[in-house]
């Protein structure tokens, strides 16, 4: 069996980053703590306070308002039924957490047991982290009352609990063996981890914990695997526009920082789970080991399950597609790149087709020296705000026009976009003036930071965006057939940045937008091609669906459940069907 060589220190670095924790926990905390709680809309920043005993008349008061949800107007004019799953999971922290230990007044338990029982708190959205919002709190709830009646639902706690404490098993063992449908998503994933923490540190049910604890490795190790010091590469399932400008904008960034650690303690904008900082969980040395042990580049492929959700209330159980989305990842130690490589189309008919690339990150290059510096090619669709669906820089909803294939240090893409889309040209995000050198020449574009270099070609040509938000941070290309290429090369390969843009301009690149066909000659990764169906390296046809996991520190076969963790002759084998963790 092979095992993946990490670095000499790997295991010292794990103690010191596990001993260093609480430090980093104090230190996200500490940035909550508040006296003002008028802007604590879900109770989050109660709950910070609370978990130091701080006022606590005050966050007491913040919680009562949370509970009344339902009760008062949305304060930025919102449907309450939008968000509602966000306030119950704070509240069941809340409760859980500081009832036993006498910081909840009599009159704030009193109102959130109110919350619980006399409404409908599951969300008129029915995306994936809504969907474990809900049933996870519903759960926890049904556990905390379990002789009460649920008067939105018509049944008393004791069955709720029993129909959702078999529903979350089958969902999470679902989830471990076809992947999230919000894959790696920067903005959700925090959601999802919320709901996890709160199983493992309140259910009764000794198997759930189990389950949470082993669901919450696999997505800290997912996470790892395609992060660069903290900065989450490649493709993602649903974010928004910050976000896919800036990793500090994300909800991952301080995550990692509290469980890993990171060089950008400074950079971090927004607060941390604090789920994730009053939990206790932690994850295992041996992800610690591989997140602060990576010294050699590597690729990580990925297979998810077509999103298969309702826009209906009471919500359909839709049956699931067979197709996937396949997500490859090329990590080294200076950049991360990779792209969605290939995603099945649903079936013609399908109820849950309408879903397809909504607010997905299709590619992605990102550098170590600042969170901006990220390159990414994207049709925009609305001008209106973020979360539009197919927004200025996120998202493919409803048009569907890229194709997308990473192959190491390469990432290729096609637009092909439709007749009734208002935009007829594609832009890439370049914060220009981050780079030491920017080089043009025809349609090509060179960028150095420090030793590494960057080509982006564009076969429509382009022109940089002057004015407005994003001046010297967009380029633009007009039509509506087009192709971008990003190779990029470091002085390991190339003596410096002339010979790489010597080198890249002796490539061939040959582009037929009739037939949507692309090959590109690597002079590092040989010939690619790719057309709407298939990608092919050197002639090889590249086989998807891909497994569910694949790279040196985690395998697991599509659809098994059981994903194994390998490093420095340890492996760790999760088998999700037996709910079992097996170290060797």
């Amino acid at each position: 069996m092979d095992f993946i060589r990490l670095s000499d220190d790997a295991e010292l670095l794990a103690s010191n980053a596990i001993a260093s924790l609480e430090e980093r926990s104090s230190y996200l905390l500490d940035k909550q703590i508040q006296k003002d709680l008028s802007k604590d809309l879900y109770g989050g920043m109660a709950i910070a306070n609370l978990s130091k005993a701080m006022y606590v008349e005050e966050s007491n008061q913040s919680l009562m308002r949370s509970s009344e949800w339902f009760e008062h107007p949305h304060p930025y004019g919102r449907d309450p039924q939008g968000e509602s799953d966000f306030t119950a999971i704070k509240l069941i922290r809340a409760l859980y957490q500081f009832e036993p230990i006498g910081l909840l007044q009599e009159l704030t338990i009193n109102s959130i047991r109110s919350f619980y029982l006399n409404y409908g708190f599951e969300s008129k959205y029915k995306s994936e982290n809504h969907m474990l919002l809900f049933h996870t709190s519903r759960y926890l709830a049904a556990q905390k009352y379990p002789q009460e009646r649920f008067k939105a639902y018509g049944k008393k706690g004791k069955e709720l609990l029993e129909e959702e404490g078999n529903l979350l098993r089958e969902y999470l063992v679902f989830r471990a063996k076809r992947g999230w449908a919000e894959f790696d998503s920067s903005s959700y994933l925090p959601e999802v981890v919320e709901c996890l923490l709160c199983l493992y540190d309140f259910a009764y049910d000794l198997e759930l914990i189990k389950l949470a604890e082993m669901m919450l490795d696999l997505l800290m190790l997912d996470m790892v695997c395609d992060s660069l010091d903290g900065l989450y590469g490649g493709a993602h399932g649903r974010i928004y526009a910050p976000v896919a400008l800036d990793h500090a904008r994300s909800g991952t960034f301080p995550l990692y920082y509290l469980y890993f650690g990171h060089g950008y303690r400074e950079e971090i904008q927004g607060p941390c789970l604090i789920a994730a900082i009053c939990s206790g969980y932690q994850p295992h040395q041996q992800i610690y080991e591989i997140a602060l042990g990576r010294t050699q580049p590597y690729v990580h492929q990925e297979s998810k399950h077509l999103h298969c959700i309702t826009c209906e209330t009471p919500h359909q159980k839709l049956p699931q597609e067979e197709g996937s989305i396949n997500k490859y990842t090329y990590y080294t130690p200076r950049y991360i790149m990779g792209a969605v490589n290939f995603q099945d189309s649903y079936r013609l008919g399908s109820e849950a087709g309408w879903y397809a690339h909504h607010q997905q990150h299709q590619w992605d290059l990102s550098l170590v020296e600042e969170t901006n510096l990220k390159i990414f090619s994207h049709h925009p669709g609305h001008h209106g705000t973020e979360g539009s669906e197919h927004g200025y820089w996120t998202g493919d909803l409803g048009c569907g026009c890229g194709h997308f294939f990473g192959e190491k240090n390469v990432v290729m893409a096609m637009y092909q976009i439709p007749q009734e889309q208002p935009l007829n040209w594609i832009h890439v995000h370049v914060p220009r003036d981050a780079f030491d050198e920017v080089k043009e020449e025809g349609n090509y574009l060179f960028l150095r930071k420090s030793l590494v270099y960057i080509s982006i070609f564009i076969h429509n040509g382009y022109n940089w965006t002057e004015d407005g938000d994003f001046a010297r941070r967009e380029i633009r290309s007009q039509g509506r057939c087009n192709a971008v290429i990003c190779e990029v090369g470091d002085n390991m390969n190339f003596p410096d940045f002339a010979t790489f843009r010597r080198t890249i301009l002796q490539n061939r690149v040959a582009f037929d937008p009739v037939n949507m066909q692309l090959s590109y000659h690597s002079s590092s990764e040989g010939e690619l091609s790719m057309d709407k169906s298939k990608r092919t390296v050197n002639g090889e046809k590249v086989i998807f669906p891909y497994p569910t996991y694949n790279g040196p520190y985690m395998f697991s076969a599509f659809n098994s459940g059981i994903v194994e963790v390998k490093s420095n002759r340890k492996k760790a084998t999760y088998d999700f069907n037996q709910i079992t963790v097996r170290q060797e």
